[in-house]
């Protein structure tokens, strides 16, 4: 996909939360409490309830955006980048293609992203 492609559909945030709402659903969510794969959408709280034991699990919840700040633009933007380039890039430039202040977030998130390559990649 090129990068004008990328951003047209990707423009903001609230489409790239719904496009991994539906992403999450399609692949299924499994309860850390029963391990039930029932869940339905609470919409106001923008979390899953499992049917079984109304444990709620939020969106980033069991992925590579667990215990992240960063938006969901901002990692979709991430991934666009990390695996569109053949010869990598640095964090430091990263942080700057992203407009970020802060360097370990952005350290933090692409080894994740780099993790999570090498693991589709076995």
């Amino acid at each position: 996909m090129e990068i004008i492609k990328f951003m047209e559909l990707f423009s903001d945030e609230k489409f790239c939360r719904k496009h991994f709402k539906e992403t999450r659903m399609s692949q299924g969510v499994i309860c850390k409490q029963c391990s039930n794969t029932r869940h339905y959408w609470l919409s106001g709280k923008e979390q899953f309830e499992c049917s079984s034991c109304t444990f709620r699990t939020t969106l980033r919840s069991g992925t590579v955006m667990e215990n992240s700040n960063l938006s969901f633009k901002i990692w979709y933007c991430a991934f666009f980048i990390m695996t569109s380039t053949k010869k990598g890039i640095s964090a430091k430039e990263m942080q700057r293609q992203l407009n970020l202040k802060r360097y370990e977030p952005v350290w933090a998130m692409m080894h994740k992203i780099n993790n999570l390559i090498k693991l589709i990649l076995r």
